[in-house]
């Protein structure tokens, strides 16, 4: 294919899809990166980019657009920038100049002359000279947003980044983290502290215009949060308020902004982190406040939902705790009663102590607080069941983990068996059962119970109201049932086939009959096979994949 010969190569849609993108302008920014390597950008309902490569006479030995077309033939923003490369190739002679061969016979002062012109020109040649000569060891908070923004703004198209795109917005943003790889983790925290936050600001702007369906902006905010985390884990001097106070006033914006976009974890995960300099030395009063100063800011107090402002609470809990200040931790539990988290924390270390009744007490009135959420209430339940354990209450054990069965937790089935007598174990099993066959919740344990009691008659009742479930059932029930197996699955094969209308449900139903052969052996397969072939002697595509079977 040729740029001259276009209308006879390329399907007569796409070429005039494509004459109608270039006779409207629609190429933009058509450049030679190199000779017959070329470059543009196609607009439409969206921007994509388009290379072409080309041989001396123009023949398209390679053409790349990222546009989600696929065919053999180029398509319209390709066939697009081939028309406008031809028209440049006719208004500027076949012989267009190679700019970097021209630049390699020019002398060092032509080439200076040329060189200052642009810096004088171009302001953006300038900022790029500045940013390439600069010293990498000098990069600051502000050099680095500038290198992230100026990433951002190359791959953003009308304030948008593309689902294509966030690699390269994040081009800047890579270039400061490996920057920060080479500073020395315990001199250079604080330095590492500041860019990370940079990155962590600007990235949460980026995930505002960005389709980040990739995860890669989120990943580069976490990775950065753990930077922040190591540095403030690593710090190289003994700790004084000073010191405390320099970075709480440094935090304390980004967290608010943190807080305001609503949009990562941001905001707890560096309160979190901080909140380790309070386990080395006895900063209580300073972070204390300065939770609560967080709390009240206008930030926290916008938020429809209090679950964040739960969180720091816990966070206020936890640095009381580390004082050791009983008192005040006990007035806190009272004052904060009403957020679960700090009821839990309560519970846990009421748990922890030993104080079973007290556990038992708080559990049960949590449950009633906490009714409507059904999570949390397994919480507490689960909380209380601890405390039976503690004190040894097997009555009430039994009540809670029998409960806790039918809704399909294992771990508290193997309890039950092993709290209730021998004696009485057929009794409760049959109760626990009888409950369970009709909760779609408990069902995987139903039938692992069957399974492991050798229930085989329930089983295979269950199989034969379910005959789907023979597909993985069987094994356990082949032995004791093999003609009721061989029917059942056989009545399962047919209802697939008789609900088939294509041959890609009637390659289906045959992966099944494979499966059925593995299971029953080849001689009822063929006696199955001839069945359907008899039934449904004018299903052809059937017939054709029932034949390919038998040919294996």
């Amino acid at each position: 294919m040729n740029l001259s010969n276009l209308k006879t190569t390329v399907p007569a849609k796409l070429y005039k899809r494509g004459l109608d993108y270039f006779e409207q302008d629609f190429v933009e920014q058509l450049t030679e990166d190199a000779p017959n390597r070329w470059h543009a950008l196609v607009a439409g309902t969206r921007d994509y980019e388009v290379s072409v490569n080309l041989t001396k006479d123009g023949t398209i030995v390679g053409s790349y657009c990222t546009c989600p077309f696929e065919s053999d033939s180029l398509c319209k923003h390709e066939v697009a920038v081939c028309l406008a490369i031809r028209e440049y190739k006719e208004e500027n002679g076949s012989t267009a100049v190679d700019v970097l061969t021209q630049l390699k016979t020019l002398k060092k002062a032509e080439l200076l002359e040329i060189l200052e012109e642009l810096v004088e020109k171009q302001p953006s040649v300038q900022l790029y000279l500045t940013e390439k000569f600069s010293d990498s060891s000098d990069m600051n908070e502000e050099k680095a947003r500038r290198i992230i923004r100026k990433s951002v703004s190359r791959a953003s198209r009308s304030g948008f980044i593309d689902w294509d795109r966030p690699d390269q917005a994040l081009e800047g943003v890579l270039e400061v983290l490996e920057y920060m790889d080479g500073l020395d983790s315990q001199q250079d925290a604080e330095k590492i502290i500041r860019l990370s936050l940079i990155i962590i600001k600007e990235c949460t702007e980026i995930l505002g215009i960005a389709d980040s369906s990739s995860g890669d902006i989120s990943s580069v905010i976490y990775e950065s949060l753990e930077k922040v985390d190591d540095a403030l884990a690593q710090w190289p001097e003994d700790l004084d308020r000073a010191t405390v106070d320099r970075m709480l006033n440094l935090l304390y914006p980004h967290i608010l902004f943190g807080l305001e976009q609503d949009m990562t974890d941001a905001p707890s995960s560096l309160l979190e982190s901080v909140l380790q300099w309070n386990e080395s030395s006895d900063f209580t009063d300073k972070f204390y406040d300065f939770i609560e100063k967080v709390i009240g800011s206008k930030e926290m107090q916008n938020k429809s939902f209090d679950y964040e402002e739960e969180r720091f609470r816990r966070c206020q809990l936890r640095v009381l705790q580390q004082q050791g200040d009983k008192e005040a931790v006990e007035a806190f539990y009272v004052k904060h009663h009403h957020y679960s988290e700090i009821r839990k924390a309560q519970t846990l270390q009421a748990l922890v102590a030993g104080e079973f009744e007290k556990v038992i007490r708080l559990c049960e009135e949590s449950e009633g607080l906490d009714a409507n959420l059904p999570g949390l209430l397994q919480d507490w339940k689960e909380l209380r069941f601890a405390a039976y354990e503690g004190m040894g209450s097997t009555a009430e054990m039994i009540d809670l983990s029998f409960e806790f069965a039918l809704q399909g937790e294992g771990k508290y089935y193997v309890k039950l068996k092993s709290l209730v007598d021998v004696e009485q174990w057929s009794e409760k099993l049959e109760l626990l059962l009888a409950e369970m066959k009709t909760s779609p919740r408990s069902l995987p344990l139903y039938l692992e119970i069957l399974i492991d009691e050798k229930r085989l008659e329930e089983l295979l009742d269950y199989c034969r109201s379910n005959v789907s479930a023979i597909e993985y059932l069987y094994p356990h029930l082949l032995a004791d049932y093999p003609h009721e197996v061989n029917e059942i699955y056989t009545t399962y094969i047919y209802r697939l086939i008789e609900r088939a209308s294509n041959r890609k449900a009637y390659w289906t139903a045959c992966q099944r009959i494979k499966d059925f052969q593995q299971a029953l052996g080849a001689e009822a397969a063929a006696g199955l096979i001839e069945e359907l072939k008899f039934m449904y002697p004018k299903r052809i595509a059937l017939l054709d994949e029932l034949g390919k079977i038998e040919s294996k």
